[in-house]
């Protein structure tokens, strides 16, 4: 059984997507690892009776680009445009909310500081989420 560190490092260098910094970390654990060692000659074994025994389909032309368009479809992120104003709503009436407390608790003035930390944080945080959320999808003003 291989060293669970090196299982994934030497399925990689078994499919050639090992960086060159992984592949001689792995050459150089391998030439003292017997378990390694047995580990990668019994998945070069495997990999080369798969490669033998199935043979590699036959694709139509229209494939490449059947498959591109159908990736670049996949991709395309839904438009909520509407999403990030109701959110930026949200984030004002919060700091409303939260300012308004904060001047009723005035005269406890010990309080206050506590209170504006938690509601300037909260407001930053939902602040930053209607941010990320335009980010994602796209959201034009």
């Amino acid at each position: 059984m291989a060293c669970p560190e090196f299982e994934d490092l030497i399925l990689d260098y078994c499919e050639a997507a090992a960086s060159s910094a992984d592949r001689a970390l792995l050459e150089a654990h391998i030439a003292v690892c017997p378990a390694c060692r047995s580990s990668l000659a019994q998945q070069q074994e495997l990999d080369l009776r798969l490669a033998k025994s199935l043979a590699a389909p036959s694709l139509s032309p229209a494939f490449g680009p059947r498959l591109a368009a159908r990736i670049a479809a996949e991709r395309r992120a839904p438009q909520f445009r509407w999403l990030p104003r109701i959110l930026n709503g949200i984030g004002y009436l919060g700091m409303a909310t939260a300012s308004g407390y904060l001047l009723q608790q005035l005269p406890h003035a010990a309080d206050w500081v506590g209170l504006t930390v938690i509601a300037a944080s909260a407001a930053f945080g939902v602040w930053e989420m209607g941010k990320a959320l335009r980010a994602t999808y796209g959201h034009r003003p």
